[in-house]
């Protein structure tokens, strides 16, 4: 059974699992190997060795998991990303140069997250989206990477007009349960910056 145990130093909880639950992610990383493009000839001995590694991590301590991440999440997230560096490596012998480097897609990430605060993000945004045209328009131009003076160029308003709209966006985000961003440091006063010459 897979499972987390505190760290003797402090610090992100162990992963303890047994061989069967090794066993059992062949599969996912035979799957993940191909995914990764890797040869379909060579995916049993990259497989074989993450296994090695894994099961070797684990006897060691080496594999962490996180607050709010299950154990099981995390075991999966260190199995592939050592099937990513051990095809890395791999590719680099002789004997691998038929799989160019360029032809390994991108690494995965480590643990994989719990969806749900995505998933409710999602329903929050869609819901505030509907509530008001205005609205919809502020934060598709946030989506787009357009905040403060560029979004309120790219909407063609004034500046004071388009903070009119943002305050009623960020009203709105409120009221349906979004937690406020945090508060950034106060811009500097002409009396401040006087104080530092």
């Amino acid at each position: 059974m897979i499972r987390y145990r505190a760290s003797p130093g402090g610090g992100a909880p162990i992963v303890e699992a047994d061989a069967g639950d090794i066993e059992a992610m062949r599969p996912m990383l035979l799957r993940h190997a191909r995914a990764i493009g890797v040869e379909r000839r060579h995916v049993p001995d990259l497989v074989q060795d993450t296994v090695i590694t894994t099961w070797e991590a684990l006897n060691d301590g080496r594999v962490r998991g996180a607050e709010g991440t299950p154990p099981d999440a995390a075991l999966r997230g260190f199995a592939r990303q050592t099937a990513f560096y051990h095809a890395q490596n791999l590719s680099r012998r002789a004997f691998w140069r038929e799989i160019p480097m360029s032809s390994l897609r991108s690494a995965p990430v480590l643990a994989t997250p719990d969806p749900m605060p995505a998933i409710e993000a999602r329903d929050l945004l869609a819901r505030a989206m509907a509530s008001s045209p205005i609205v919809a328009h502020v934060v598709d131009l946030g989506a787009r990477g357009l905040i403060g003076a560029d979004a309120a160029r790219a909407a063609g308003l004034p500046r004071a007009t388009f903070y009119v709209h943002e305050k009623k966006a960020r009203a709105v985000l409120r009221k349906l349960g979004a937690a406020p961003a945090p508060k950034q440091a106060p811009r500097p006063t002409w009396k401040n910056r006087k104080r530092k010459r």
